[in-house]
């Protein structure tokens, strides 16, 4: 079974996730495969460095993501040139994963799901949302600024569009228990085919 994990930024896709692996679910995060694609020596960092310059370079010659985030979250141009050139070796990653897991329920966590064009092709869909400002105080808890938290959120899809694409919504505005219990409810439904 082939199943997508989406939400907003800040929402606890990365929660959800833990919970699965820990009910023997395998588990692909769509964001380590692009910090792996961004790797300098890779084609997609090559590209990276050729489109947006040298001065998103670390002194060690990695990517500075945070540079990098700056950039292209003020220009949705920027972001847009970004994605095209990540998200194919992304999704390329992911299917090679999935392959690899013939016959188990494997999730793949892509943040950008639908806004990517990625919507189709699964079994489900899972969308774990949460109020904006549950998500805008835990950016803030990461260290973003107000304003830089406020461009991330609006930098993607509302959360109504998202979950209404959605075949299983997670609420996550509770405690770490009531969304634990939300999973293996939602794991319950899917073994069961319903």
């Amino acid at each position: 079974m082939k199943v997508a994990l989406t939400g907003g930024i800040a929402c606890g896709k990365s929660r959800v996730a833990s919970f699965l692996s820990a009910q023997d679910v395998d588990v692909c995060e769509a964001d380590e495969l692009a910090h792996r694609a961004l790797a300098a020596g890779t084609d997609v960092y090559a590209a990276v460095v050729d489109r947006f310059g040298k001065g998103i370079l670390a002194k060690s010659g990695e990517i500075d993501r945070s540079v990098l985030a700056e950039r292209v979250f003020s220009s949705g141009k920027e972001l847009a040139a970004l994605n095209a050139l990540v998200h194919p070796a992304v999704e390329a990653a992911w299917n090679t994963w999935l392959e690899e897991r013939q016959g188990a329920m494997a999730v793949v966590v892509v943040p950008l799901l639908f806004e990517a064009g990625y919507g189709q092709g699964w079994d489900a869909v899972i969308c774990v949302c949460a109020s904006p400002a549950t998500r805008k105080a835990r950016l803030l808890e990461r260290g973003l600024t107000a304003s830089q938290a406020d461009a991330r959120m609006r930098a993607q899809w509302p959360q109504r569009d998202k979950a209404a694409r959605a075949d299983y919504v997670l609420w996550n505005d509770g405690t770490v228990e009531c969304l634990e219990a939300q999973v293996v409810r939602m794991l319950d439904s899917m073994k069961r085919g319903q």
